[in-house]
């Protein structure tokens, strides 16, 4: 098993493999990862569960297999496979967080946990999929893919066992791309090893079976892509035999039957598609892999399986084209507002009182009709009384402020402060006095009216 990170996840636990000795358990890897366990092994690597010793969560960590650890081929492709892996950030594309190497010389990756099952194990139940599960399968590999297309780096091993599909949180068939192991990037020199055969048989590329490596670009994930899609919806590999060496030669010389002479539910356009996918020029393929996936997903769209649920119908809608223009026309003018027709009517005259006018009238009305003028006499005797209040008050103040002074300062003070206390009686008699005569003159003065109003 070339791929450990499918076989890492699978749900209901795993066995400890036999003979994984490049951690043992409770290891502690550069004071931040803790060998949890063993989760798998394969011929290159093995693969841990970890924490980490200061921040929540699991994680995984990929170790370089003890026996390769003095192979200078392998150690380089491990690294390039840590280098590569963690310059692609995308959902779809598991996410490599640090590398290093241990003092005993074995180099690891630390990446993140998924738990999850390789599309592998659905294909080998040898049943197709719905169009719909296959349509999004295809699509989120695609947009994986094309991102390390566009940073010139080529997956070269792509096949069911390097896809995993999460679920959760009513999500299902998530997918996950792992195992950039024998990956290509345009922007690291080639290894010498690289000239080899290298990846799985039944997915490979035409041209890499005839090992012409300067051949090799995104295109070549495109044929692996497409043979994927095949067995997604056939239930069984375009490409087959009992030898690799028989698999090699269909994939360089043969085309495998359409999809539709295995499953005639789906339409002529899928075998159209698959068709152009698996073509053995890379040429004659689509210009690039989200293409491929668009004209998959619309030749599938409305197809109806047998056998699958009525909800495995796909329809992708198109949305309208929509023409973006500066102005405003009618129909972009919003609704007028609904107002009800009461609160939009006018009052008719004296229907609706003014609550202030009939608080008013209503003061008016309780004062007597046949005591002209009361309300201007009693006005004067307001004005009066606050008059002789605020006499008094100013003198009380000024003979306490006197009074304290004199306290405070000397004998002689507080003496003449006692003189002054004792002329307070007769000042507050001349202040009453002085607001009787203003009152009666106003009194003298002041015209009688019949249509006064009382003040608030």
């Amino acid at each position: 098993m070339n791929n450990i990170e499918a076989s890492a996840t699978r749900a209901g636990g795993w066995e400890a493999p036999r003979a994984l000795s490049a951690f043992e358990l409770g290891t502690v890897l550069h004071g931040s990862y803790r060998i949890l366990g063993p989760l798998a092994t394969g011929g290159r690597g093995q693969l841990f569960f970890a924490a980490h010793t200061r921040l929540p969560g699991k994680l995984a960590v990929k170790a370089l297999h003890p026996a390769l650890a003095q192979d200078a081929a392998a150690l380089a492709r491990f690294r390039r496979e840590a280098e590569i892996t963690a310059s692609l950030r995308h959902p779809h594309i598991v996410q490599v967080y640090d590398f290093n190497v241990t003092e005993q010389g074995i180099p690891y990756l630390v990446m993140e946990l998924l738990e999850g099952r390789p599309l592998a194990e659905r294909v080998a139940t040898a049943k197709p999929f719905d169009p719909r599960s296959t349509a999004k399968i295809i699509d989120q590999m695609a947009h994986a893919l094309h991102l390390a297309h566009t940073r010139g780096i080529v997956h070269r091993d792509l096949k069911p066992d390097n896809v995993i599909l999460l679920s959760g949180d009513g999500v299902t068939d998530f997918v996950k791309v792992v195992d950039f192991g024998i990956s290509q990037a345009s922007w690291r020199p080639r290894l010498t090893a690289d000239a080899l055969l290298v990846g799985t048989p039944q997915y490979m590329s035409p041209e890499q079976a005839r090992g012409r490596r300067d051949d090799i670009d995104h295109r070549s994930d495109q044929f692996s892509l497409a043979a994927i899609a095949y067995a997604l919806l056939t239930g069984c590999e375009p490409f087959k035999g009992d030898e690799p060496v028989a698999v090699l030669y269909q994939v360089v010389h043969e085309n495998p039957p359409a999809p539709s002479t295995l499953m005639d539910w789906l339409p002529e356009t899928v075998d159209a598609v698959i068709a152009r996918g698996l073509e053995k020029r890379a040429e004659d393929r689509y210009p690039d892999i989200l293409e491929f996936s668009s004209a998959l997903t619309e030749a599938l769209a409305g197809t109806r399986a047998e056998g699958f649920p009525e909800e495995a119908e796909i329809v992708f809608p198109v949305p309208e084209r929509v023409e973006v223009t500066s102005e405003l026309t009618s129909a972009d003018t919003p609704p007028p507002v609904h107002v009800p027709a009461l609160a939009m009517a006018e009052p008719e005259a004296d229907s609706v009182p003014d609550p202030m006018e009939d608080a008013i009238t209503t003061q008016v009305s309780l004062l007597p009709d046949d005591e002209p003028g009361v309300v201007t006499r009693r006005l004067i005797g307001r004005v009066r009384r606050r008059a002789f209040g605020r006499v008094v008050g100013m003198t009380l103040v000024v003979l306490l402020a006197i009074a304290g002074v004199a306290l405070a300062v000397s004998p002689t003070a507080r003496g003449k402060a006692m003189d002054a206390s004792r002329r307070v009686p007769g000042l507050v008699d001349a202040a009453k006095r002085a607001v009787q005569r203003v009152s009666a003159r106003s009194a003298q003065t002041q015209p009688q009216s019949t249509a006064e109003i009382p003040t608030p």
